[in-house]
């Protein structure tokens, strides 16, 4: 639908998009004119509005009133900042000498830095278990009935739990059982095995240990996201109490969460969706931004902001694709 318009009228409708998103009021022709470079009469400019209406990029509220823009016109601009940006690389003034370290702590660090600098909530799915093996184990005597057993991986990441050492071999030899059997794995591969192959021995200390081992990879397929800045969408823009409920149960909700991810390309673009296009009306007004990280060139995980609609699509195109790039960078070159 995009290709039906001219640049003038493209540029008709980022000036409204624009003007909308700063003031929050409905925008006329003599606004168009007044705030762009548009060269242009007044009836042109209208006509030029008319048309967007009729292509269903824009709104009005009241016959006599200003225009609104749509979601379709929103991510008509959306599309036209990333080609603008498409090429360019390097936005960001940022140290490039970052150290790698756990996984938990950077995906930490970067949700709070976007979600401050952005005013939104950040959802990182946690990487893809083909891409996690197990580097060593660790078992650890805490009192004389309990161990902590813990999978240190090739992300960083680990995965602790602490368990009753009754029926289990003793710490050291627990240790070196759970090396020989899973170093080198993928979690992948470990999760596949623990369902599909079925242990046959009398053994108590063997059992035990695979029980141990489903309960460790229980413990990570639990935490499958990590969530922050809902607060900062509160605190910013006073959504309704409607919006407010339906933003909670994505947090608290996986099977919610998992539904939304179903539909992310495991994309290195960022794209953006709206509320609308989930069929939930109490977040019709939030702009659902996604894209992927990488080892290498195998996207790994995935990422999703959300924010009011109708925010600084610039800057959040800008800082999302710049630190997602540099993540991404990180992991693979310490990896």
């Amino acid at each position: 639908m995009g290709m039906k318009l001219s640049k003038r009228q493209k540029d008709v409708l980022l000036t409204i998009v624009e003007l909308y998103s700063r003031s929050s009021k409905p925008v006329s022709s003599d606004d168009v004119i007044k705030n762009s470079g548009i060269k242009a009469s007044s009836a042109t400019i209208r006509n030029d509005m008319q048309k967007l209406q009729h292509l269903s990029y824009i709104y009005q509220q009241h016959t006599s009133g200003g225009r609104i823009p749509t979601d379709k016109a929103l991510k008509l601009y959306f599309e036209i900042i990333a080609e603008a940006y498409g090429e360019e690389q390097n936005y960001l003034e940022m140290p490039r000498d970052y150290k790698f370290y756990d996984l938990n702590i950077m995906f930490e660090n970067l949700s709070e830095i976007i979600s401050t600098t952005l005013n939104g909530m950040v959802i990182f799915e946690y990487p893809d278990p083909k891409y996690i093996y197990v580097t060593r184990a660790v078992v650890t005597q805490l009192t004389e009935y309990h161990y902590v057993v813990i999978l240190l991986t090739n992300l960083g990441m680990t995965i602790s739990r602490t368990v009753e050492s009754y029926g289990l071999p003793a710490a050291k030899e627990l240790e070196n059982m759970l090396n020989e059997g899973l170093s080198g794995k993928s979690l992948f591969d470990i999760i596949y095995a623990s369902k599909t192959q079925k242990l046959k021995t009398d053994d108590i200390r063997l059992t035990n240990m695979f029980n141990l081992i489903e309960v460790l990879l229980n413990e990570f397929s639990r935490n499958k996201y990590l969530i922050k800045g809902l607060e900062k969408i509160i605190n910013k823009f006073k959504p309704n109490i409607e919006s407010v409920e339906s933003l909670t149960k994505i947090i608290e909700n996986d099977y919610i969460k998992d539904k939304i991810f179903e539909n992310i390309d495991y994309s290195h673009e960022l794209n953006v969706f709206f509320g609308s296009d989930l069929k939930n009306k109490s977040l019709k007004n939030f702009a659902f931004f996604s894209t992927s990280y990488s080892l290498g060139s195998n996207p790994i995980g995935r990422m999703l902001f959300i924010t009011d609609k109708f925010c600084n699509y610039e800057m959040i195109y800008k800082i999302i694709r710049e630190y997602n790039s540099r993540f991404s960078e990180i992991i693979s070159k310490n990896l």
